[in-house]
């Protein structure tokens, strides 16, 4: 089964790694609960971030940054992996 989980489409070798990361970030306060005020996953990975105290002016402070173009990430983010329906 090993050689298997060497491919990236196998659902089964990624599970419990998913579960594990799933129940970590459901400790520290992250859930599907307050997902209705999210637009999309950019807002999901910030909020997640911010739970575990990792912030975009820590991020910048860390790796000496001006600029980190955390909010364009996010909002394409947002906007590729939406989960909000758009009006047409």
């Amino acid at each position: 089964m090993s050689g298997d989980c060497d491919k990236p489409t196998n659902n089964d070798c990624i599970k419990p790694d998913l579960d594990k990361t799933i129940n970590f970030l459901e400790r520290q306060g992250v859930s599907v609960h307050n997902a209705s005020d999210m637009a999309g996953l950019g807002d999901m990975v910030e909020s997640a971030l911010s739970t575990l105290g990792i912030t975009e002016e820590r991020f910048k402070n860390w790796f000496n940054l001006q600029e980190c173009n955390c909010s364009k990430r996010k909002a394409w983010l947002n906007k590729v992996f939406s989960w909000k329906r758009r009006k047409s």
